[in-house]
This record gives structure tokens, C-alpha cells and sequence, in this order.
């Protein structure tokens, strides 16, 4: 290798080894922190506590104030009535109906928080998809940058060569095509991988994408699961999708719960306190007529008479004309459940179905892994060494050391993707049992 390749990658070294590599548990971890749309179902466990609160008080009393019976060429509005009345007036719901109705939006709070854990499984696996993305970019361009400084180190031994007229000129030709060709494919990957970091950017709720993410060159090709069946049960545990249609069904409960006690009549108290400013007109005698001449006089009398009533009624919800509203609402949540009980059987079968579909696509990746890992990579080449020094000698052509480095090139890039196969195949396991794997 000569000086002037080294001095050309040495920059390039010193970048690998000083630049500080992310891990993919690293930006996980900084997406359930500040990724925005797991902040908004924050809030929104939060309004559904408020709710709850706001929904077990009891309604609003009511105050009126009246003035009845002034005559119209009177403006007097306080002596000038018959009467002056206030009143106060309080809904008391019975039968604990405030309490159900507190504890649907409590459960509706239950649901949320595992629609949020879903959220959490899909943000996880959305990093790390694209993560492994990234990685197996940056290892396509570590193997392009190697395959571009070998040939273009073949092409700088072969210009002496050529001009001593011991090569053929149109050799160096291809190899620098090659380089040229290379070269191009380089640029696409960058590109790709541009594109790759931004989606993760998206993803960890960052703004500035200034920022390079250096992907773990240490990544596992191999790792180590748990057997198929204890999967299956932790999928029918502790998945948040599913847990979530539990949730649901806890909250419809609930729901017929409450709607069972608005079957439960409610009670209206009403407290009045009248004040009539020219005394009781009403109760007959001469006090009751002179007391109608001074009204019509506009002269109000000296003695004010007080007095109070209280009221109580009753709402019969269970009348047979309003009490499809409470059942009809209460089988309305029965058939929900049964519903969410079918979906959920569905979606579990789903699950383990893609479960097993992703436990066998991981044993295939890792075999393959390490066939390519130990045995075919590393004859393809001392393969491909071997041709290279034969062109050198002259016994092969320039197409065969070509077709070697392609072929050497082409099992590298099947090793990576291998690598990223298996954690692509995790990774699917982690989305349906809903909980990273320990």
C-alpha cells in the first residue's frame, strides 16, 4: 500500500475513531422523551383526570330573582310587586350516577395510556428500522470506499505498466470506468442515507438536523431469543394493542353501568323566600281592599308581609317512553363488547401468526449470517486476491479480477444484510409482543 493511500485515508481514521457513535437504545430512549405525538397522548391522559373530576361534581344550583305583578304605570320595581321572590334551586343525582360517570372517563384515561404504549412499541421499531437502515448504509459505503481505493490502487500499478507498453491500456481504461461507475454508486448511497437520517430526525422530535448520527459499527449480528411459545404468551399478555381492547371493554362496562342509573330517578330541591312589600293582597277584607286602592294609587302600604316555600320534584326516567335512553345505551355497549371481543381474537391470530413469521425469519438470517461470516466471504476473497495477482503475472484478463472484486463486493453486501435481516426480524418480535426483548 503506498504512502500516498495512507496519507489519503488517515483524515478519514481519525474521524472513525474520535466521532462519538449513537446506539440505537440511545435515540430510543431520546424519542419517548420528546418525540411530540407521545407528549400529546400525555395531555390527553391528563384532560381525561380533569374530566373525571369535572363530571363527578354535581350540576349548577340556579338563582332567580322575581318581581311579579307590576302594574305597567308603575317603575317601582322593589315595592311596586305583589311580590318580590328568590329562589334556589339544586339537582341532586341519585344512586351514585355521578360516581359511574366519573369512573367511565377514569377508564377512558386507561385506555389512552395504552394506546400510548402502542404508540411507544411503533416509535421503537420505527428508530430502529430505520436505524438499521442507516447502519447498513454506512456499511455499503465503508465496503464501496474500500472496493473504489482497491481498484483505484490496481489502476495506479497498472499506469507504469501500461506505459512500458506490459499492459494493455485498454485494462487501466476499465478499471478507471469501474472506479468512475463506483464512485457514482457512492453518491446514491449518501443520498440515501441523507434521507434515512431525516426520517429519524422526524422521529426523535428534533429540529436541528445539523447534526450527524453515527451509526454503532459494533452492531450484533447475532443475538439470542426465547422460545417460540413463551413469545406467544407474552403477546397475549402484555401486547398494548391488545391490552388496549381490554381497556375498552372495561371502559363500555362502565358505560352500561351508568347507563343503568340514569334508570335511578333524581331529585330537585327549590327553596323560594317571598317578600310582598304592600302586605298579603290576597287573603280578603278591608285591609285587603285598601291595600289594593293604595296599590292602584301607587302607595305602597307601611306593613310588608314575608313568606317561603319550598318545592321537591321528582324525574321518572324508567317511564316507559324514556327508558329505552338508558337501555337502549346499555345494549348499544354490550354489542360493542362483543365486538371488541371478536376484533381482539383477530388481531391476536394476526399477531402470532407474523410472531412466528418473524422467529423463522430470524433463524434463516442467522444462518445465513454465519455462512457468509465464516466460510464463503472469506474464500470469495482469497478468490478474488488470487486473481488480482494472476492478472498481475498475466495469466488472467482484467474481466476476471473485475468479476471477482464484484462478486466479493456483491456477498459483503448480502453478509450486511444478513446483519440487519436478524435485527429486523427482532425487531418485528418486539412489535408484537409490545416490550423490547431482554
Amino acid at each position: 500500500m503506498s504512502n500516498t493511500y495512507i496519507r489519503r485515508i488517515l483524515p478519514l481514521l481519525v474521524i472513525v475513531v474520535f466521532a462519538q457513535s449513537q446506539s440505537v437504545d440511545s435515540l430510543v430512549q431520546e424519542a419517548l422523551k420528546n418525540n411530540p405525538q407521545l407528549k400529546s397522548f400525555e395531555y390527553q391522559i391528563q384532560a381525561t383526570g380533569f374530566r373525571a373530576n369535572s363530571v363527578g361534581a354535581l350540576p349548577a344550583p340556579t338563582v332567580g330573582l322575581e318581581f311579579s305583578q307590576i302594574q305597567t304605570n308603575s317603575i317601582n320595581l322593589l315595592n311596586g310587586a305583589t311580590s318580590n321572590n328568590l329562589s334556589v334551586s339544586q339537582m341532586f343525582m341519585l344512586g351514585g350516577k355521578l360516581a359511574a360517570m366519573s369512573e367511565v372517563e377514569k377508564k377512558r384515561g386507561n385506555v389512552l395510556e395504552q394506546n400510548r404504549g402502542s404508540l411507544e412499541v411503533q416509535l421503537r421499531a420505527k428508530i430502529k428500522m430505520n436505524y438499521y437502515r442507516l447502519w447498513l448504509l454506512d456499511r455499503q459505503i465503508e465496503v464501496q470506499q474500500r472496493t473504489i481505493s482497491l481498484l483505484e490502487e490496481l489502476a495506479k500499478f497498472m499506469v507504469p505498466h501500461v506505459q512500458t507498453n506490459r499492459m494493455r491500456q485498454a485494462d487501466l481504461l476499465t478499471i478507471q470506468a469501474e472506479v468512475s461507475s463506483e464512485k457514482t454508486k457512492l453518491i446514491s448511497m449518501r443520498s440515501d442515507r441523507v434521507t434515512a437520517q431525516n426520517i429519524i430526525y422526524s422521529l426523535l422530535g428534533r429540529d436541528d438536523f445539523s447534526t450527524v448520527i453515527i451509526t454503532d459499527s459494533l452492531l450484533l449480528a447475532r443475538s439470542t431469543i426465547i422460545s417460540e411459545f413463551q413469545l406467544a404468551e407474552k403477546v397475549r399478555r402484555i401486547n398494548p394493542s391488545l391490552l388496549a381492547m381490554d381497556r375498552m371493554k372495561e371502559m363500555n362496562e362502565s358505560m352500561i353501568l351508568s347507563a343503568e342509573k340514569d334508570l335511578i330517578p333524581d331529585v330537585m330541591v327549590q327553596a323560594m323566600v317571598m317578600r310582598m312589600p304592600n302586605g298579603m293582597l290576597l287573603t280578603g277584607g278591608s285591609r285587603s281592599a285598601y291595600a289594593i286602592q293604595q296599590s292602584a294609587m301607587g302607595m305602597p302600604m307601611q306593613e310588608t308581609d314575608w313568606m317561603y316555600s319550598i318545592m321537591a320534584s321528582v324525574t321518572l326516567p324508567f317511564a316507559p317512553w324514556s327508558a329505552e335512553r338508558s337501555t337502549g345505551k346499555a345494549d348499544e355497549m354490550r354489542a360493542t363488547n362483543s365486538s371488541i371481543d371478536a376484533e381482539k381474537n383477530a388481531m391476536q391470530r394476526e399477531m402470532v401468526t407474523n410472531l412466528r413469521s418473524a422467529i423463522n425469519k430470524y433463524h434463516a438470517a442467522d444462518s445465513l449470517s454465519q455462512q457468509l461470516s465464516d466460510t464463503i466471504i472469506p474464500l470469495i476473497r482469497e478468490a478474488a486476491d488470487a486473481q488480482t495477482v494472476a492478472y498481475q503475472t498475466g495469466q488472467v484478463p482484467i474481466s476476471t479480477v473485475l468479476d471477482a472484486r464484484r462478486m466479493e463486493l456483491m456477498k459483503q453486501d448480502d453478509y450486511l444484510m444478513s446483519v440487519i435481516d436478524i435485527q429486523m426480524a427482532l425487531t418485528d418480535i418486539e412489535m408484537m409482543v409490545g416490550a423490547p426483548l431482554q
